[in-house]
C-alpha cells in the first residue's frame, strides 16, 4: 500500500504566494455547480486570502463540465474512440471535448510525476522500444519511443519524435528524473538492434550502471526467420533465465494499438464472431435509420 499525500499549494498564477510551501490551504466547504450536482471541494488560500476550487489543481478548472463527463471522457478515449465519436455519445461540442481530452492528458502526467517521487522507483530492469505511426501522411513518420519495467510492467514514460538519436537521448533523460539507480546492482537493459538505444545509454548512464543486451531480428517476406541476442555491455550470466528478450514491452506495444485508434493496424480488427459482428452491422443500420429517416409507420397491432 501507498500512503502519500500530495502537498497543498495555492494554483493560482496571479496570487503573490503562488505554489509557496509555507503558505497554509485549508479545506473551505462543499459548493456545486449548475452543470454538475457533485460536492466539490473549496479551498483557502491564507496569505493570499482568497477562495479556490480543487479543480484548479487541474487543467479541467473552468471547462464548465461534470466530473462524470469528465470520467466518461477519459474511459471512451483509453478504449480508442474517435473525438469526434465521443462528442456524438456524450453530445457535446468536438472542440470541447478536445479541451477536456488536453485537460485529462495534463493531469495524468501530473499523477504520474507525483505517483513516482512518491514510491521512490528503482530500476532493475528496462526495456525499451519503439512504436511505428504517422501524422496525416505516411511521408510524416512519427515514432513513440516507451521506457518499460519487464517486472512490474509498470510504464516510466514516453517521447515522441522520429527515429533518431535525439529521441532515444529525451527518453532516457526523462527516465533519469522518474527513477534512481542502485549502487550495489546494474541494470539489465533490452531493446532492439536500434543504434540510437546504444547511443543514449553511451552518453547519460554511467558505463559501470547497466549491462546492455540486444535482440536482433531478421525478419523474410514479414516471416521471422531468427533471432540472435548480442551481449553489447556484459554476459550471458548477468541476465538470468527468462530476461533474455523483449516480450514484455512488445506485449505492452500490442495493448496499445488496442487501446489507441491512432496506433491501431487493420490485422488487429479482424471479426471474431459471426454473431457479434452481425449484431454490429444491425446496430449501425439500426442508428443509420433512425438518425436520417423519418419514423417509420407503426404497423397496425403492434
Amino acid at each position: 500500500m501507498i500512503k502519500a499525500t500530495a502537498p497543498r499549494f495555492c494554483p493560482r498564477k496571479r496570487c503573490p504566494y503562488y505554489q509557496a510551501a509555507d503558505n497554509p490551504i485549508t479545506k473551505d466547504g462543499t459548493y456545486t455547480t449548475r452543470t454538475d450536482a457533485t460536492p466539490r471541494q473549496a479551498f483557502y488560500c491564507t496569505q493570499g486570502k482568497h477562495r479556490f476550487s480543487e479543480t484548479a489543481y487541474a487543467e479541467l478548472f473552468g471547462k464548465h463540465g461534470s466530473f462524470k463527463e469528465y470520467t466518461q471522457t477519459a474511459k471512451l478515449t483509453q478504449y480508442g474512440l474517435a473525438t469526434e465519436a465521443i462528442a456524438d455519445v456524450l453530445e457535446k461540442d468536438p472542440h470541447t471535448i478536445q479541451g477536456w481530452q488536453e485537460a485529462i492528458g495534463a493531469k495524468s502526467r501530473q499523477f504520474h510525476l507525483f505517483l513516482c517521487m512518491a514510491v521512490g522507483i528503482s530500476l532493475m530492469a528496462l526495456q525499451m522500444d519503439e512504436l511505428w505511426s504517422y501524422l496525416r501522411k505516411k511521408a510524416q513518420q512519427l515514432w513513440i519511443f516507451i521506457a518499460f519495467e519487464p517486472h512490474t510492467k509498470f510504464w516510466f514514460n514516453f517521447t515522441v519524435g522520429p527515429r533518431t538519436n535525439a529521441s532515444a537521448s529525451r527518453l532516457l533523460i526523462g527516465l533519469k528524473k522518474l527513477v534512481h539507480l542502485l549502487d550495489n546492482q546494474r541494470v539489465r537493459v533490452t531493446t532492439d538492434k536500434l543504434a540510437a538505444y546504444r547511443h543514449a545509454l553511451t552518453k547519460h548512464f554511467p558505463a559501470q550502471s547497466y549491462v546492455y543486451l540486444q535482440i536482433v531480428k531478421k525478419r523474410w517476406h514479414r516471416r521471422l526467420v531468427t533471432v540472435k541476442k548480442c551481449f553489447i555491455h556484459g554476459t550471458s550470466e548477468d541476465f538470468p533465465e527468462k530476461t533474455q528478450n523483449t516480450s514484455y514491452i512488445e506485449r505492452f506495444n500490442l495493448t496499445l494499438r488496442h487501446s489507441i485508434s491512432s496506433l491501431q493496424r487493420k490485422t488487429l480488427g479482424y471479426c471474431k464472431s459471426k454473431t457479434h459482428l452481425e449484431r454490429h452491422c444491425d446496430g449501425m443500420v439500426r442508428e443509420v435509420l433512425l438518425c436520417r429517416v423519418p419514423p417509420w409507420p407503426q404497423p397496425a397491432g403492434v
